[in-house]
């Protein structure tokens, strides 16, 4: 039987809240203007938010994530490659 696995890319902030939980690790960059790119990734979960947040939804990631130089989200391979900030 195949394992299955979740692979999110959204610009929607509650679709990637509903998609991930406490288990997981969540990891974020902020780029131009206040756009950020999150990543959350757990053994079998990886859901992408990039956008820009609003204020709220934007507090919840520097509380609870962290702040890294480059995500890279590498599909096929199935890995994650963060470097940190």
């Amino acid at each position: 039987m195949n394992k299955f696995q979740l692979f999110l890319e959204t610009t929607h902030e509650d679709l990637f809240r509903k998609a991930t939980s406490e288990l997981g690790a969540l990891f974020y960059r902020t780029l131009d203007e206040g756009v950020y790119e999150v990543v959350y990734f757990s053994g079998s979960r990886i859901a992408i938010f990039k956008g820009k947040p609003t204020e709220q939804f934007a507090q919840f990631i520097r509380n609870v994530g962290y702040a890294v130089k480059s995500l890279d989200v590498d599909e096929i391979a199935g890995q994650v490659k963060i470097k940190e900030a």
